[in-house]
């Protein structure tokens, strides 16, 4: 009696583990910075990216449970001059060289969670419209550059950019990520 007593505890925890949401792969970050008039996006990702995150059998706390760190000198646009650019003037200051980001929010019926994002050691909140799909948390939302004390490194990569982008470079960014999970 005493055995199947344990052996049925052990069960319902493996059981219960069995039901639990954690990570299946690695998380992707992407961003779509925009030039011209016309607004063309450029996109790209980050290559170093370090996450934390804790199974859980309750998806908010799954998700909120994410701390996220990013070297942004490994940043990834598809072109080597692109990058040594971004990371020569946007990411010149030391203190924007790190991107921190956790959600502290999560809206299950509105969709939206809110991000945490930490640059250049000014802290904000960002919306992003998220939804799911093959088992992937697939969520993007829009910062301002500008916000993050950027403007002089901002401008510098304007200037630098400036024929490139026929006059015209935009502080506001697209972020996104995929964060591919199991249960």
């Amino acid at each position: 009696m005493k055995n199947r007593l344990i052996i049925g505890i052990i069960f319902l925890f493996a059981s219960i583990g069995l039901n639990a949401y954690e990570l299946n792969g690695n998380l992707k970050v992407g961003w779509t910075g925009y030039k011209t008039e016309e607004k063309i996006g450029v996109s790209g990702t980050f290559k170093k990216i370090d996450l934390q995150i804790k199974k859980s059998e309750d998806f908010v706390k799954f998700l909120k449970s994410a701390k996220v760190k990013i070297d942004s000198l490994s940043l990834e646009s598809g072109l080597e001059v692109r990058n040594k650019s971004m990371i020569n003037t946007l990411f010149s200051l030391k203190s924007s060289q790190k991107v921190v980001a956790s959600i502290k929010e999560v809206n299950l019926e509105k969709n939206i969670i809110l991000l945490d994002l930490e640059m250049n050691k000014v802290l904000k909140q960002v919306p992003m419209k998220y939804h799911v799909e093959d088992k992937k948390v697939i969520a993007t939302g829009v910062i301002d550059i500008l916000d993050y004390s950027m403007s002089e490194s901002f401008s510098k990569f304007a200037k630098e950019c400036f024929d490139l982008h026929k006059g015209k470079t935009f502080s506001e960014v697209t972020i996104s990520f995929e964060l591919p999970f199991k249960k």
